[in-house]
């Protein structure tokens, strides 16, 4: 598994409310696999120290680990105290849209998200340079008060593969939208389930798949081959090359498996400047070298082994074996202010959301269904009498 967790949370809409805090990461096919989750009362710092505190105990702090959350000050801060050696990236969408409220400069984030996106940090200069020239105080914002290494792949210190945003947190809540209605332990079963069927189906996905990589990075070797072959090669000493092409110079070093682009150190899977590379280092034998040179946790061995592990239901309460002194207990409901009015079930779109547009009848004008399924046209059509 990616060393790559997704942090978020997400209103619970039951009796007394909550928060639902998750933490999952993403495998080779990037599906998503579930880390942790936890339900608190709010977003603050006593919430996530406590859920930092308890998912450092089943993932331990480490150096090669990335956290990619929105800017949270209470997630900052629960990072820093239980993984201080972890690298905690901000979500490149969230933070758009942070930039788009606070500045409204909607027309420079085409050049926001590609440096966000950038390998070389020459490719990324090129794009901040027009941010600043467009908008001092963006650019300002963006280097000194944020920071680069907290939004940009080009300058962040660790490896975010290529998860730069925390789409894959906020796709777990939108699996769970009417569940969120539920109780904390009808929530906590139907979130098992979801994720026993899930780990079952994918287990079996990829038994019978004779290539040795997952699809979907098959796909990406062949692209990248296929580019490679068109590249000019030319050795510089023994496992460095020098690759041209469509006006690009390229160096790869074979041996620590980097290239000047950056895509081959980051990705971890051989660029074309790196196919080119192992062409002519391998000859005959290039095609098996691809997957000695590409990680093996993008293998299908690496991705049947992730869902080995069988999500096992929780036992009806009957059977549960619950200690005399937490018989008696008494466990009294959170405290909430109930508001008046009518609850709202509708999530609350993102700043710069998009309302998907409506329909406009072209008959009676209004909205909500078109000319083919209009009242004013089945009554026009019931009062025809053929003669």
């Amino acid at each position: 598994m990616r060393k790559v967790i997704a942090i978020d949370g997400t209103f619970l809409k039951g009796k007394y409310r909550g928060v639902l805090l998750s933490a999952v990461a993403q495998d080779s096919e990037n599906h998503i696999f579930p880390v942790a989750f936890c339900v608190v009362e709010k977003e603050c710092d006593v919430a996530y120290e406590y859920f930092f505190e308890q998912l450092s105990s089943i993932h331990p702090d480490s150096v090669e680990l990335c956290i990619i959350s929105d800017r949270h000050i209470s997630i900052a801060n629960g990072i820093s105290k239980f993984y201080p050696q972890a690298h905690h990236g901000f979500c490149m969408r969230h933070f758009a849209e942070n930039l788009r409220k606070n500045f409204r400069c909607g027309d420079l984030l085409h050049h926001y998200y590609s440096a966000a996106k950038a390998y070389k940090i020459d490719e990324f200069n090129d794009h901040f340079q027009q941010i600043k020239l467009n908008d001092v105080r963006v650019a300002k914002y963006l280097e000194e008060d944020v920071g680069f290494h907290k939004w940009s792949r080009a300058h962040f210190p660790g490896n975010r593969y290529e998860v730069l945003t925390t789409n894959i947190a906020e796709s777990v809540n939108s699996m769970f939208l009417l569940e969120r209605e539920f109780s904390i332990t009808a929530l906590f079963d139907a979130i098992n389930r979801r994720f026993a069927q899930k780990f079952h189906e994918r287990r079996m996905q990829f038994l019978d798949t004779p290539t040795i990589c997952v699809p979907s990075v098959e796909k990406k070797i062949n692209k990248n081959a296929t580019f490679g072959n068109k590249l000019l090669v030319h050795p510089i000493r023994q496992q460095d090359f020098s690759i041209t092409g469509h006006g690009v110079v390229a160096k790869v070093d074979l041996h620590n498996r980097t290239c000047s682009c950056r895509e081959f150190d980051l990705d971890k899977i051989p660029c074309p400047h790196a196919m080119a590379a192992l062409r002519v280092e391998f000859g005959d034998q290039y095609g098996t070298s691809i997957y000695d040179y590409t990680s093996d946790f993008y293998y299908i061995d690496t991705y049947v082994n992730a869902y080995v592990i069988e999500i096992n239901p929780v036992p009806s309460e009957e059977c549960w074996d619950v200690p005399p002194e937490l018989v008696e207990r008494k466990i009294p409901p959170p405290s909430c202010e109930i508001q008046l009015g009518r609850r709202k079930t509708k999530q609350i779109p993102a700043s710069g959301e998009v309302k998907k547009k409506q329909n406009r009848c072209s008959m009676c004008k209004r909205t909500g269904h078109k000319r083919t399924t209009c009242k004013k046209r089945t009554e026009g059509t019931s009062n025809f009498v053929v003669a």
